[in-house]
């Protein structure tokens, strides 16, 4: 039996054992509310600095750069 074969063989042992097994995950189980609540802060954050930064430019442009 050539390397290439044996290689074969192995995968697609592999992919009968994969197929065999069964498994079934509710939605629910492995999510945390923080979680959520995580990623709320997080894209306040950053619409917050683009919200800021934005609010310095046009001070800048306004009062700065007019002279």
């Amino acid at each position: 039996m050539s390397k290439l074969d044996f290689k074969e063989q192995r995968a697609a042992d592999r992919a009968r054992f994969i197929a065999r097994v069964p498994v079934a995950i509710a939605r629910d189980v492995g999510r945390d509310p923080a979680d959520d609540r995580t990623l709320y802060v997080l894209g306040f954050g950053i619409a917050g600095a683009i919200i800021t930064n934005g609010l310095v430019f046009s001070y800048f442009a306004s009062f700065y750069a007019s002279g």
